[in-house]
């Protein structure tokens, strides 16, 4: 009974007879129904029945008509149902309301979607509303950025980026919770959405700074864009990519640039050769207007106007070219130096989070490989300068010929459409480290060819302008045909040295410059060997290719000869003119062997000072040109006129556009006895004054004696002298041996039956007569040599009487006095011109006269009362010859 009193406490039923039940069916149905199955499951035999039947007697006669009203209408039901609307093809009687239960739901769905779907669309556009709200910044960035990058605003650019991506990086890192997770997923899926967009934005800029920072030359702001591509975070080191790039970049755009130098000289050079005249005159007026340089200042031409602007040009090109590489190369070290110590680092930002401090530290690989490369830089440089210098016109050919089809081959390749687009090439840089012909091979070659070219000018040995050159009719070379121009594409055809010492040594001293800066660098001590053979090479060039004009002018000096002589001197304006010409050379020279000009911008010494070689060559070509000039013009005295007008033509036609130029160039040519006179005074000129004076000025300038060339030069000269003594008095000679040989032996005077003389001989007259002409002749041209030539011929003159007299067997008394007063005749008429060997001649005439004369039939008296005769005789001729022979006065002559 205790756990029924339990049961009872629960339903709270502790009174056994309740009076709320009789108004509570259900408690009562309950009850029974626990305490049915309380009997039936735990009834041990000690419950109280007697209550239990009471009780439940009692429930079931209260809602026994009620339950049996119910049972009633629930059997009425299941047989009806049974019987037409539980069917299993009826789907047990549900088809008709799932039918109806459908048909509503359709009904309620045309009417409620609209409705819902609007208050979804709301939901969502509030909750849109909310996140861009929220992340209004975010969804602005895209824009913003875009705008930044428009108005090239860096600043700001970065500033917004890394602003969002702290955001960014905020909300992916939010917590997740059951309650956030859809609206968390979807503000996750909206933000990587816009965070795309930002990087597809910001990607897009990167890119752009690495293109700009590819292309950026040292003196550019390259800072700015590696700063940039640090702020923004990037996986590759922009300082190391900057940095390949420039040295790739540098050594293409030489290789480019010193290929389009070639193929420019290359036109200028043909340019020369189709533009530059031919005629003797007005080469001549070019070559003097450029030997009167020095005294004439100011701007003027130095050769003829088409070589003039080939060196004008190619200096502007070459010293553009070279100034630009070294400024350069000179900015790069200085860069890369500045990032080898860390100086320029500590400017650079670290990037977001310090995510770019990485990039701030060259590992020890990267700055080996960064002085190599400047090294590269500086080798590469000094071998294109080298090639340019060094290469013959032939290479210099070949070499442009190659640059062109390779430039129509990608013309070609271009217009196909298969070029491929510039990109930033980051992980593709080109390994310059291992080249298929180093620098230093280059330079080697450089050497080589320049050696070769050295031996080939050693071929030019001095020519000794002896008895070969006097009395040859041959033409003077013709200074087109030098193939020795061949061996420098940067010398201009014809050049002469004048002006070729002159661009070629503002050049050396441009080259010098850039030197000296680049040996400052502190990359290493091999570079600085490099570039001092390269200065080394170009000065050897250069010497060498005005060594070769210097040869060709000296060939082709005769050209300003036109033997008219100058009235304050005793010789044409020659013997000036070269003294001005070898000496503005020798100072060209100087400046090229020693580039004084240079600027000094480093303590290391660059240019060397020259080799015993280089100087000693320059003394062989000294002495050359001496030899050279000096043949050119006795070739043009002793050529026949008519030769001579065949070769030079008629130069007077010529006519140069300068004021400065000398009109008088092509003035008629001299008889071959004038241009004899004039070359042997010229010779004297030369070899009393102005070799010596040249010969001073060339120890001066290069400290080295050349007393063995002096000796070896006048000892020369006075052979020509002497050639072109004999060679001018050769002819005259024989015209005197003509008229005393026949005036003594053929004219039919029988001098062993002559009778007492009336006259002097008329041989004596005419000899005399010709020799007063010689007198005239040479002293209107070289009054300086009358005396020298009047004495030679009067000589002459002598010893043909002696010779003549002693072919004659037999003097009678007339006849010996004859024969006297004939040689005492030109003695006394010559008495100004009279030498110990002449006075000698005359003695040895009268002994020869003497021992010939019959004495048998002489008488003193006679003999005597004869000689008195003869001395009226004599004072009587003199006295009426005396207008004829007035030359020959003491106080006519002229003194030396």
């Amino acid at each position: 009974m205790a756990e029924l009193d339990t049961v009872f406490e629960y339903y709270g039923l502790n009174d056994p007879f309740p009076t709320v039940w009789a108004d509570n069916s259900v408690q009562e149905s309950q009850f029974a129904l626990v305490l049915g199955d309380y009997f039936n499951g735990s009834d041990d035999g000690t419950t109280d029945r007697t209550a239990v039947e009471y009780h439940a007697t009692r429930a079931l006669q209260r809602n026994f008509d009620m339950f049996v009203k119910m049972k009633s209408a629930l059997d009425t039901a299941y047989k009806e149902m049974k019987k037409d609307f539980l069917q299993e093809s009826k789907d047990w009687g549900v088809v008709d309301i799932d039918q109806l239960i459908d048909d509503a739901n359709m009904k309620a769905a045309q009417i409620m979607k609209p409705i819902m779907d609007n208050k979804s669309r709301g939901d969502r556009l509030k909750a849109t509303l909310s996140l861009i709200e929220k992340n209004r910044y975010l969804f602005d960035l895209p824009a913003a950025l875009l705008d930044s990058i428009k108005r090239g605003d860096h600043d700001s650019l970065v500033r917004d980026y890394r602003r969002g991506r702290t955001l960014t990086e905020e909300i992916r890192t939010l917590p997740h919770s059951m309650e956030l997770s859809d609206f968390l997923v979807q503000q996750r899926r909206v933000i990587e959405r816009i965070w795309g967009e930002v990087e597809v934005v910001v990607e897009g800029y990167k890119r752009s700074i690495w293109k700009q920072l590819s292309q950026a030359r040292p003196d550019d702001n390259y800072i700015l864009y590696i700063s940039i591509l640090l702020e923004l975070g990037v996986e590759d080191n922009p300082i190391w990519i900057w940095l390949q790039t420039l040295v790739d970049n540098l050594k293409n755009q030489m290789d480019d640039a010193f290929d389009d130098l070639n193929l420019s000289l290359q036109t200028l050079r043909k340019d020369v050769f189709n533009t530059s005249p031919t005629s003797t005159g007005i080469m001549a007026a070019y070559f003097l207007n450029a030997i009167k340089v020095p005294t004439l200042g100011g701007d003027i031409l130095r050769d003829l106007p088409e070589i003039v602007r080939m060196w004008v040009m190619m200096k502007e090109v070459i010293e553009e070219v070279t100034k630009y590489f070294g400024k350069q190369i000179a900015l790069f070290w200085e860069c890369a130096s500045g990032f080898l110590d860390g100086r320029t680092q500590t400017s650079l930002p670290v990037g977001q989070n310090g995510e770019s401090k990485v990039h701030l530290n060259l590992s020890r690989e990267e700055e080996v490989r960064i002085r190599s490369d400047a090294r590269e830089l500086v080798e590469l440089y000094a071998s294109r300068v080298a090639d340019f210098f060094v290469r013959s016109v032939a290479d210099s050919e070949k070499k442009a010929a190659n640059v062109k089809h390779a430039k129509t081959m990608d013309s070609e390749f271009e217009s196909d459409g298969n070029t491929p687009q510039a990109e930033h090439k980051v992980m593709n840089l080109r390994n310059t480290s291992t080249a298929s012909l180093s620098a230093s091979a280059r330079l080697a070659n450089s050497l080589k060819n320049d050696r070769i070219a050295e031996a080939q000018r050693q071929l030019d040995r001095p020519i000794t302008p002896l008895p070969s050159v006097v009395g040859s009719s041959a033409s003077p070379p013709s200074p087109g045909s030098e193939k020795n121009f061949e061996l420098y594409a940067f010398l201009p055809p014809n050049a002469n040295a004048i002006g070729t010492t002159f661009f070629l040594s503002q050049i050396l001293n441009t080259m010098g410059s850039i030197a000296s800066e680049l040996a400052g660098l502190s990359i290493s001590s091999r570079h600085i060997d490099v570039l001092r053979t390269m200065m080394g090479t170009i000065r050897e060039r250069c010497v060498g290719a005005a060594c070769l004009s210097w040869q060709q002018d000296a060939k082709r000096f005769n050209v300003i000869e036109d033997w008219t002589p100058i009235s304050t001197r005793k010789c044409t304006r020659v013997p000036e003119l070269f003294l001005q010409y070898q000496s503005v050379v020798l100072d060209g020279l100087q400046q090229l062997v020693f580039i004084p000009g240079a600027e000094k911008k480093s303590k290391v010494v660059v240019i060397l000072p020259p080799s015993s070689k280089l100087v000693s060559n320059i003394k062989t070509q000294f002495a050359n040109s001496i030899f050279l000039a000096l043949n050119g013009l006795v070739k043009d005295a002793v050529t026949s006129d008519k030769t001579m007008n065949g070769i030079n033509g008629s130069p007077t036609q010529a006519t140069v556009p300068n004021s400065t130029i000398d009109r008088d160039i092509g003035t008629p040519l001299a008889p071959m006895e004038s241009r004899l006179l004039l070359m042997i005074c010229n010779i004297a000129e030369l070899n009393g004054s102005i070799v010596s004076t040249l010969f001073e000025r060339f120890s001066g300038l290069f400290s080295i004696q050349l007393t063995d060339n002096s000796n070896i030069i006048g000892d020369a000269m006075k052979q020509l002298d002497e050639q072109l003594f004999s060679t001018y008095t050769k002819k005259k000679r024989a015209k005197f041996t003509t008229i005393i040989r026949t005036g003594i032996l053929k004219s039919g005077i029988r001098w062993s039956q002559l009778g007492k003389p009336t006259d002097v001989s008329q041989y004596i007259y005419h000899a005399l007569l010709q020799l007063v002409l010689v007198h005239m002749e040479v002293s209107s041209v070289g009054p300086s040599l009358v005396k020298r030539v009047i004495t030679d011929l009067l000589h002459h003159i002598v010893n043909t009487i002696l010779e003549s007299f002693r072919q004659i067997d037999k003097f009678s008394l007339g006849g010996m006095l004859q024969a006297t007063i004939d040689v005492e005749f030109v003695n006394q008429k010559m008495t100004s011109y009279g030498t110990p060997d002449i006075e000698s001649l005359y003695q040895t005439c009268y002994a020869t006269i003497q021992d010939a004369t019959d004495r048998s039939k002489m008488e003193v008296d006679v003999m005597t009362r004869q000689l008195e005769d003869m001395k009226k005789l004599l004072l009587k001729c003199h006295k009426q010859s005396r207008m004829e022979f007035l030359c020959f006065k003491v106080e006519k002559l002229v003194k030396d």
